[in-house]
């Protein structure tokens, strides 16, 4: 019965999840830049390692993944070089976007970092209770 139970749930999972990534899907910046006739003029939310990588007259160049994209902005007050951004933005075809809305991600490396600190405190207190034997394969309490 069990197993049964936790075939339902996957298959369920598995089905929501295509159903998602088919009916409802999440357009990319790298979609966008290999199919520019295609979502010319889409708009689109761009913040998967976006940083600013300068800052010109009418916007500012942002990297992600390697590539340079133009990015055309009124409002490049608040930000500088090296600033990951979250934005979106409507794709132009020759490979620019113009922004709508702008978000700062103020220090980001070090919220993933005091993310990751739970994580560690429950293995250690795990590993502390319990220890793997490797006869049985299994946890035992110590």
């Amino acid at each position: 019965m069990r197993l049964i139970r936790i075939t339902i749930y996957i298959a369920v999972l598995t089905g929501l999840i295509l159903y998602g990534y088919i009916h409802i899907p999440d357009i990319t910046l790298q979609m966008c830049l290999q199919d520019p006739d295609r979502y010319d003029g889409t708009t689109i939310t761009v913040g998967n390692e976006a940083t600013v990588k300068n800052l010109t007259h009418d916007g500012f160049i942002i990297k992600q993944r390697g590539r340079l994209i133009p990015v055309n902005s009124a409002r490049v007050n608040d930000l500088k070089p090296g600033v990951f951004i979250n934005f979106s933005a409507v794709f132009h075809k020759p490979g620019w976007l113009q922004a709508k809305e702008i978000h700062i991600m103020k220090q980001r490396r070090l919220k993933i970092w005091v993310s990751v600190i739970p994580v560690i405190v429950v293995v250690i207190l795990f590993f502390r209770h319990f220890r793997f034997d490797f006869k049985n394969r299994q946890f035992e309490k110590r």
